[in-house]
């Protein structure tokens, strides 16, 4: 990820300039920060999609290759975690 080419938003401008932001997101991925601190990012849907088709690759992979059976359930816990933040 080049840092150069993150485009940074605090929420109240995101919320004023929405459509920019998403627009600018299928380029780019676009940083909210809340207090100045990065707290979000905003990402195409396509490339959302990708990203999670490559770490459930990368997934499989480590899966594929782990010498400590106790990994495996430290790993889904964390892939439950992250699907759970949709909810």
């Amino acid at each position: 990820m080049d840092i150069e080419n993150l485009k940074f938003y605090s929420i109240a401008e995101a919320k004023a300039k929405f459509s920019k932001a998403a627009e600018e997101s299928k380029k780019n991925f676009v940083v909210i920060t809340k207090n100045g601190k990065p707290e979000f990012v905003l990402i195409d849907f396509e490339r959302f999609k990708k990203l999670m088709n490559f770490i459930d690759e990368i997934r499989d992979l480590y899966l594929m290759e782990i010498g400590e059976p106790g990994k495996y359930n430290e790993i889904k816990d964390l892939f439950k975690e992250i699907e759970s933040l949709d909810e």
